[in-house]
């Protein structure tokens, strides 16, 4: 089965307003549909802020941004049922189990996985997609 692109990201630039340099100059990536994607760089390098590009979370930004072939600018908010981030801060509640998080986490989405299924592949090392 072919992957997709799911982000094409092209010649993407930003300056936040108090900024006198940009923070990303015209970086280009894919990511493709179902791949696990991570931005790593030294502090500063604009990992926090091409992420917060990519969910639509600031917006006056250079290049293009396409997701699954659509330009990012026009998404409406059913933007945000399709896909899923995981910041730079743990986003779990330490005193609830796994299967506890992912289960009120998944109460956020129209649409969800199995998550029985998904944490028995996991355990097993198999790869579900």
């Amino acid at each position: 089965m072919a992957m997709g692109v799911a982000f094409q990201v092209q010649d993407l630039s930003f300056q936040y307003p108090s900024s006198t340099e940009e923070t990303i100059k015209g970086i280009t990536f894919d990511v493709l549909e179902g791949e696990i994607f991570g931005l790593l760089g030294p502090s500063g390098a604009g990992k926090s802020t091409t992420q917060k590009i990519l969910v639509k979370l600031l917006e006056d930004y250079r290049g293009s941004i396409a997701y699954f072939g659509r330009d990012l600018k026009t998404m409406g908010s059913a933007f945000y049922e399709e896909i899923g981030v995981g910041f730079e801060m743990p986003v779990h509640f330490s005193k609830l189990t796994a299967l506890e998080n992912l289960r009120f986490f998944s109460g956020f989405y129209k649409d969800t996985a199995n998550i029985q299924e998904l944490m028995r592949g996991w355990a097993s090392g198999s790869t579900v997609i």
